[in-house]
């Protein structure tokens, strides 16, 4: 006979006593007075600070109304006088709500509501009983975290008003519920001993065996034997020492636009702010230079309150960068310049340079950061991704110190659990069992606070502090700041282990790849700033006038969408619609820039002498590349220097083509190579004549398009799964590979893809003075869950696929012999990667590709995904990208692979700016890349930032004297000659009148 399982259908004890705990929170307020004399005014936000009504008046808002439009806004205004026999009691302003409210009462900032907190304490706010209420609200389609559950349980578009009131409570029955919402979460934790739990459910059962439920009187007693039997025995012990920190993350932009987190963050503040009130032990940490500038701009009272706050030791900036920006994408000079602005803001705001980099949500962080961070004057480094969301192998640290590819070394915390918590004893516990440095690296951080779309630290999260110290069971606890736990636990620690490697996240894989014309746009604005500033600051030496402040704002605004759900493609349509009108408005800028140094001869504005084949605009060249006309040159300008640039010389018979029956294939004959070529323009050879070797491996694909099922479920724009290649999908050659046009110095050959809804153009371009192999793709995208790859399985015995980080190169294993090395299918590059063998290699160069897949003995490059969530529309459209292929001779260094993608992704426009003799002597072929030229911020010098990407070690003289910087310009030196070491990031200082 099979075994019948008994189900229990009779209340358990442990269910009875939850069961009168949800009694008893019924009890907390003793009286609510309904507001009715209350208006509201439905809008649209249109900007940071500029709203577009739906009414000219105001219309009556009563209890049960509907109220709110998806993520809309509504400014709510009324009147009550405080009842008679309400004075002297502490009165609260009560709404229970789904929205985000920031109160003002009598017109003073009064606090905030939302579906972490519903009422807020008036009395020390109010010095009258006539009472006018004014309420700006904002109503987001999706909660701010969806991890608690009963925050979880609020939301919606369109909401019932449930009225608002004055309210007084029950001091004693809200007290006794915070005892009991501490020992509960014990009760019912794994985390924590059994036999206490146990006896936890009996004692807390019998202390509510006092009280009367319907008229709560009983709940001092009840109160007495908590204290007397529950906080009181010590039997039961506990251990750990946990640093816990308040903090709300705040993303810029995500499941709302960034002109909603203006509002966003300055309810958190106020909340916090408040909360300092009343809990003068309370210290709380916020992050981003950026939310600090939009509270003083758009809301100049509040922060003259918060830095009241920041001076008393209780509010605390972390972050030194602008925005917690995406730590994989942005190049170095972008990661540079989000510390050098955001180090500028505290300074001019605070006083203080702030020495730590805090990154809970990035999706992983680039082996160059530690440098940049390390000159930027920070030297702690937070970041929690790596230890809850890795989902293969668990990161070994948690506080530990990173070392970078340079060798520069920052202290690093990466805490192990999730930055939003919302201070549950079990939520502590965790994070102390999760710890994996208990012997080396002193407390373990646990933050705490709601987060994502901000909201903060509650009243409930605080009581509960204020009671941990009485439970035995609990770990040690410190309330303290983020830059203070640093410094105790880390500096000078010399326990610490140390990872030397970037901090991959095995997870979040698909953002590399995710809104590709955002990506595209985010590399060619990289480029532009840089040509911006240059010619800027060239002119200015010799009188015009440097545009400082309007290369502040373009390069601000271009920061802003560096934020991490932002150009990762984590985000609703509206923020990418937002972020594509940013980028199209910093380019025209930018462009008014460049026009006031435009010239008649080309300039060339790498320090090396331009080699390559290159594209240049001219409406009058028979050449169509990205829709614009144009012709192919080899410009061989000097570094930083102008001239002339000329078409490529015609020659006759330089190409040959025929179809091959016997191989089924074109085959195509330049003086460089013998190609042969399938109708889906994959490569089945690419015999190199020069080298005298072949290219392409037998039985791998080599330019081979392929479409795969892409399903990674609900994290759909952020991850690609090590199952995508298990389903491909049929992408038709409508239209075989052919020769459509052909000159004395190029080739193009086309061959279109279809699928249902898409159209899929790829472009071979072969040349008659170039090793290059171009590829252009020309795509109408109209597709769900799909994946596009582009592969490569070169003939080359390898193990290592040589990546750029944009300050050198990271050696990536392509072999699958451990866990680690499995987990990392899907890589982050930047313009190029490069797989060699001794003598000789294939480079892949893109213009703003920074997916790659290893695959043992290939590699595929990313080119289009299209995810459904957050953004249904994602990458819907059209795209048009270039990446080239270059099979060369020794490896990616002797063959100046780097170089090549530089001039690659840097355009040659006409300028009439020059370089004084001695910079431009000393500069051009340094050893060292000129990533960035520049007015001083201070406006007394030419910053040159120099980087060295290949990984050599020399000197640079300068024929006088310069000023040796750190990245946010503090001098530290002065000298003729400056040394470098391997991947250093090098800042000079010139004087203009020494040149």
């Amino acid at each position: 006979m099979a075994h019948v399982k008994v189900v229990r259908r009779s209340m358990r004890p442990e269910e009875w006593t939850d069961l009168r705990f949800v009694w008893l929170q019924r009890g907390i307020y003793e009286e609510k007075f309904e507001i009715t004399d209350l208006e509201i005014r439905d809008a649209r936000q249109i900007s940071e600070d500029q709203y577009e009504y739906y009414s000219d008046e105001y219309r009556p808002l009563k209890k049960d109304d509907m109220y709110f439009t998806p993520d809309g806004t509504a400014f709510i205004r009324g009147h009550v006088q405080i009842p008679a026999h309400m004075k002297g009691k502490n009165i609260y302003f009560t709404l229970h709500t789904a929205a985000e409210m920031i109160v003002k009462i009598n017109g003073k900032y009064v606090g905030g509501v939302d579906p972490n907190r519903e009422r807020i304490l008036l009395n020390p706010y109010i010095d009258s009983d006539d009472l006018t209420i004014e309420i700006e609200a904002y109503n987001r389609s999706k909660p701010d975290d969806e991890r608690n559950p009963a925050s979880l349980a609020h939301r919606g578009c369109r909401q019932i008003f449930e009225g608002a009131y004055l309210s007084t409570i029950r001091d004693n029955v809200q007290s006794l519920v915070y005892d009991y919402i501490l020992f509960m979460d014990i009760a019912h934790s794994e985390y924590f001993n059994e036999d206490y739990r146990k006896f936890l459910f009996r004692e807390l059962s019998k202390a509510l065996d006092f009280i009367d439920f319907d008229t709560y009187e009983g709940v001092d007693q009840a109160a007495e034997y908590v204290e007397k039997n529950i906080y009181s025995n010590t039997d039961f012990k506990g251990s750990g020492d946990v640093a816990l920190v308040g903090h709300s993350h705040l993303d810029i932009a995500y499941y709302w636009r960034r002109i909603h987190a203006v509002h966003k963050n300055a309810r958190t503040i106020l909340i916090q702010l408040r909360l300092m009130d009343q809990y003068p032990e309370f210290k709380y940490t916020h992050t981003q230079a950026y939310t600090y500038e939009t509270l003083e701009k758009y809301y100049p009272e509040l922060f003259a309150e918060l830095k009241e706050k920041i001076a008393a030791g209780q509010f605390e900036p972390v972050g030194a960068m602008y925005v917690e920006p995406d730590c994989n994408i942005p190049s170095a000079e972008s990661l540079i310049r989000q510390c050098l602005y955001g180090q500028m803001y505290f300074r001019k705001a605070f006083g203080r340079t702030i020495d730590n980099a805090w990154l809970p949500d990035v999706f992983g962080n680039s082996w160059i950061l530690p440098q940049i961070l390390k000159k930027s004057g920070v030297d702690y480094f937070v970041s929690n991704k790596m230890s809850t969301w890795n989902d293969t192998n668990r990161f070994p640290h948690n506080n530990f110190i990173w070392k970078g590819i340079d060798g520069s070394s920052v202290y690093a915390c990466v805490p192990p659990t999730h930055f939003i918590t919302w201070n549950m004893p079990s939520q502590i516990q965790e994070n102390w069992e999760a710890y994996q440095d208990k012997e080396t690296g002193g407390q373990t951080l646990n933050m705490y606070g709601y987060g994502d779309g901000g909201s903060g630290c509650t009243e409930e999260m605080l009581e509960m502090i204020r009671r941990f110290d009485k439970v035995s069971v609990m770990p040690k606890i410190e309330v303290t700041g983020g830059d203070a736990f640093l410094h105790k636990n880390l500096k000078d620690n010399t326990n610490l282990a140390t990872w030397d490697g970037e901090l991959y996240l095995e997870m979040h894989r698909g953002t590399f790849t995710t809104k590709s014309n955002l990506k595209k746009a985010n590399r060619t604005l990289e480029f532009k700033l840089r040509e911006t500033e240059l010619r800027a600051a060239l002119a200015s030496l010799t009188g015009t006038s440097y545009p400082s402040e309007e290369l502040t704002e373009c390069y601000k605004k271009f920061l802003l969408n560096q934020f991490h759900d932002i150009l990762p493609g984590s985000h609703i349509h509206p923020v990418y619609e937002d972020a594509m009108n940013d980028y199209r408005s910093v380019s025209e800028r930018l462009d008014a820039m460049l026009a006031l140094t435009a010239g008649n001869e080309y300039f060339n504005s790498l320090n090396f002498t331009r080699s390559s084949i290159t594209f240049i605009e001219d409406e009058n060249g028979s050449i169509t590349r990205h829709g614009v006309k144009g012709f192919w040159s080899i410009p061989t300008l000097a570094g930083l220097s102008t001239g002339t640039v000329a078409a490529l010389p015609s020659k006759e018979n330089w190409l040959s083509t025929e179809f091959c029956d016997k191989c089924d294939c074109l085959v195509v004959e330049t003086p460089y190579y013998r190609a042969k070529l399938s109708s889906d323009g994959s490569f089945v050879s690419l015999y190199d004549k020069e080298l005298d070797r072949e290219w392409v491996k037998e039985g791998c694909g080599f330019n081979k398009l392929h479409l795969y099922a892409d399903n990674p479920g609900v994290y759909d724009a952020w991850d690609i799964l090590p199952n995508y290649k298990d389903v491909q999908v049929a992408l038709n050659v409508d239209k075989p590979l052919a020769l459509v046009s052909s000159d004395g110095s190029s080739a193009e050959f086309a061959v279109t893809f279809t699928t249902e809804k898409s159209t899929w153009k790829m472009i071979l371009r072969f040349f008659a003075d170039s090793r290059a192999i171009e590829v252009e793709n020309v795509v109408d995208w109209d597709e769900k869950h799909k994946l596009v790859k582009v592969n490569f399985g070169p003939d080359v015995l390898t193990r290592e696929l040589v990546c750029d980080t944009s300050a050198g190169f990271v050696k990536r294993d392509l072999t699958k012999n451990t866990s680690w090395q499995q987990a990392r299918f899907e890589v982050c590059h930047h313009k190029w990667c490069d797989m060699s063998e001794s003598g000789s290699g294939i480079a892949i160069i893109n213009e703003g590709k920074y997916g790659v897949g290893l695959e043992k003995d290939e590699i595929s490059l990313s080119l289009l995904r299209a995810t459904i969530r957050p953004d249904i529309t994602s990458d819907i459209g059209h795209h048009d990208f270039c990446y080239t292929i270059i099979p060369h001779s020794g490896d990616a260094v002797e063959a100046q692979v780097n170089k090549t993608a530089m001039e690659y992704n840097v355009p040659l426009c006409k300028s009439n700016v020059t370089v004084p003799a001695a910079l431009r002597g000393t500069l051009n072929n340094c050893g060292l890349y000129l990533q960035a030229m520049k007015r001083s911020e201070d406006g007394q010098y030419l910053i040159l930032r120099l980087s060295e990407q290949d990984g050599r070690r020399g000197k640079i003289a300068f024929p006088f004297e310069v000023q040796t910087m750190n990245l946010i310009e503090d001098i530290e030196g002065s000298t003729k000659v400056v040394s470098y070491h391997p991947f250093e990031l090098i800042t000079v200082a010139v004087k203009p009148e020494d040149l």
